[in-house]
């Protein structure tokens, strides 16, 4: 927008221009991609699944056993 003494004024927009897009990535492109900003190895990525999966067993286990405790 441009300011003409206090007035705002809308700027056309050009007609001869072309919008630029990015090319289409193959499925090999973006899996090489995804794998350059991979932080963590698979057997790690194992490990840390393991330990969620134990965490919330406990706490379903613990909820459980407190549920039952109340209840009595």
């Amino acid at each position: 927008m441009l300011r003409t003494k206090g007035v705002i004024t809308a700027m056309p927009a050009p007609k001869n221009v072309s919008p630029t897009t990015e090319p289409l990535r193959t499925r090999d492109q973006a899996a090489t991609e995804d794998n350059h900003y991979r932080y963590t190895s698979d057997t790690y990525q194992k490990v840390l699944d393991y330990h969620v999966a134990e965490i919330l067993l406990s706490t379903i286990v613990l909820a459980v056993i407190t549920l039952l405790r109340l209840h009595h």
